[in-house]
């Protein structure tokens, strides 16, 4: 990778997971408005359990497979690279193969204990195909980030976000659910649908941009498989415990609601409003950190390799600086204008307080997901696999006991969540001073993002005239003073030099 290719490669995932985002943003507005809390809550109950059978084909072992591939290449190795693709791509399928029969088998009790609703069932089939979609189509998304190829990964991305959108909103218009297991069956019948396509348009490109000879699986591809799999196996513990978690949390705060007095509509509804509704705006600071620690795993992996520690330092500064720069105007949008977007993109005033306390785990959430993408690329998995789950662990006893103490009720649950991700944070920064010593300028990382986003905070209100208003206001008029915000907010980025002037020349001459 020449000197620039790790600035190419992270713009050109930003603007690609713009697009995607905002296709899933407005797949997520869409969908909530369409089918109510209810529905999103059993949503995520149903993708939780997804996640927990995916979560051996789909964490760790693609995350390994980019590494290996990102170091055989950088040592001109095609014949190695292709071996440990072809090995991997088998023995996921096979994975999936095994997990799907697991599910079909027990598909009576998790809709009964797991899902809370015989009616269920239904939607627990439909999750079959989505674990040997979901399990190919990550492989070969490795094996295009080890490539360094940003651009198909990229687009196979777009595709699956807006087939789904156009799936579901085809199917939801045809059907008319009346009732919110039909309305969670649906959206667990889209997660296939955009899938699917993903999977067909990664196999076109797989073949047409690295067709090869026929390349045996010989000592050299077997040994780097079993490589794989020991690196996996730390990345997929780590995975396991966030699945888990986001399972046990989907199942223990609708449960803890009860217990705190919520009856069980009131319980789901309010986990759909957290989890379908507000927790979508605050991944939207993913736009850019997704994309960073895409490209800062083979990117820090090959500098590892041939000791460029200066480009590391650089990488690590530009990724967290850029992390900033996108999560804390987010935090101060939400923060203040928390009641017109619950009104705008809800039409639900319930989700507000939820948006507003939750804001300010944006740029906590973001920061953590950019040093957690930094200790991967420096091969300290096992010690952010530890913090991870030290985190966790925190958060499941604070939500069990606040959750369902009726003094806290879902209280405890944003307690438990700033807890648990402070934690991570500290304990993911004690690992990576240990292991590299940055040196940061505070001022420019910091200093100048907050006071482009007081500016475009003050502008956003000028413009509005009528804050005590603001939630009945026009639309148009709402979205035209966040446009004045954002171009108050890049103007100060640039005349504070918090943007060098000279970054998109870099970006265009990079390659």
């Amino acid at each position: 990778m020449n000197k620039n290719g790790f600035i190419y490669g992270s713009v050109f995932m930003v603007f690609m997971n713009f697009f995607m985002r905002i296709i899933g943003f407005a797949y997520d507005i869409f969908l909530s408005k369409l089918l109510g809390a209810e529905s999103m809550g059993l949503f995520q109950i149903g993708l939780s359990t997804l996640m927990t059978f995916l979560i051996i084909t789909i964490s760790g072992i693609p995350t390994a497979l980019t590494k290996i591939i990102a170091e055989e290449n950088s040592k001109s190795g095609p014949n190695n690279v292709e071996g440990i693709f072809k090995l991997t791509f088998i023995f996921n399928f096979l994975l999936a193969i095994l997990l799907s029969g697991v599910l079909i088998f027990f598909s009576d009790f998790i809709a009964v204990k797991m899902l809370k609703n015989k009616d269920m069932i239904l939607g627990v089939y439909f999750m079959v195909p989505a674990i040997i979609i979901f399990s190919l189509s990550n492989v070969l998304k490795a094996y295009f980030y080890g490539m360094k190829n940003m651009v198909t990964p990229g687009l196979a991305q777009i595709i699956e976000h807006f087939t789904r959108f156009v799936g579901v909103m085809a199917i939801i218009y045809c059907v008319k659910p009346t009732n919110p297991i039909n309305g969670a069956i649906i959206a667990l019948i889209g997660l296939s649908i955009g899938e699917s396509f993903d999977l067909l348009w990664s196999i076109y490109w797989k073949n047409r941009l690295y067709k090869r000879k026929k390349i045996p699986h010989n000592v050299s591809s077997i040994a780097l498989f079993l490589k794989l799999l020991t690196m996996a196996v730390p990345l997929t513990v780590a995975g396991s415990f966030q699945v888990v978690f986001r399972f046990t949390n989907t199942v223990l705060i609708p449960s803890r609601l009860m217990a705190s007095g919520y009856s069980s509509s009131e319980a789901i509804s309010t986990f759909g409003r957290i989890m379908g509704m507000a927790m979508p705006l605050i991944h939207l600071s993913f736009i850019v950190t997704a994309a960073l620690v895409l490209n800062l795993i083979p990117s820090l992996s090959e500098q590892m390799a041939l000791k460029r520690y200066k480009e590391m330092k650089r990488d690590i500064n530009l990724s967290i600086k850029a992390t900033i720069l996108v999560s804390l105007p987010l935090t101060a949008i939400y923060t203040v204008f928390s009641k017109p977007l619950a009104v705008f993109l809800y039409s639900d005033i319930k989700v507000a307080p939820y948006i507003y306390i939750m804001a300010f785990g944006t740029i906590l959430m973001a920061l953590q997901n950019t040093i957690s993408g930094v200790l991967l690329g420096l091969n300290r998995q096992v010690q952010d696999t530890i913090n991870g789950i030290i985190s966790m662990v925190i958060r499941i006893i604070l939500i069990y006991i606040l959750v369902g103490n009726p003094q806290f009720g879902i209280n405890g649950f944003f307690i438990a969540f700033y807890v648990s991700i402070i934690v991570a944070l500290i304990l993911d920064l004690i690992v990576l001073r240990s292991v590299i010593k940055l040196n940061i300028n505070y001022l420019d990382i910091i200093g100048k993002p907050l006071l482009a986003t007081i500016f475009m905070i003050g502008a956003i209100l000028l413009t509005t005239h009528d804050l005590s208003n603001l939630q009945s206001s026009n639309f148009i008029g709402f979205i035209s003073s966040l446009l004045v915000g954002i171009i108050a907010y890049i103007f100060i980025l640039v005349i504070t030099k918090a943007v060098p002037k000279n970054f998109f020349r870099r970006f265009l001459k990079s390659k």
